[in-house]
């Protein structure tokens, strides 16, 4: 649990700037780089959604898997060449 105590102690907008920046990087930028600033955000939000899975419910549970792969298959995508 060391990276989540690291987490705690940054201040509270460092993480959400840092995934925003790391998504829009992935979206915009037009070289396959972005497909790897995809895969960083794609990789963190799995690990929350594994962390936090056995106290979500069913509905919240559906809506973060989807969002998950929905960054994923955007990863993918972008490293496969198309944009």
């Amino acid at each position: 649990m060391r990276p989540l105590h690291f987490l705690k102690r940054l201040p509270r907008l460092v993480l959400p700037i840092a995934m925003g920046l790391l998504l829009l990087g992935g979206l915009l930028l037009p070289s396959q780089f972005a497909g790897l600033l995809l895969l960083v955000v794609a990789v963190f939000l799995g690990w929350l959604l594994a962390l936090s899975w056995p106290v979500l419910n069913g509905s919240s549970r559906a809506i973060r898997l989807l969002v998950v792969v929905v960054v994923t298959f955007a990863t993918f995508w972008r490293l496969a060449g198309y944009s």
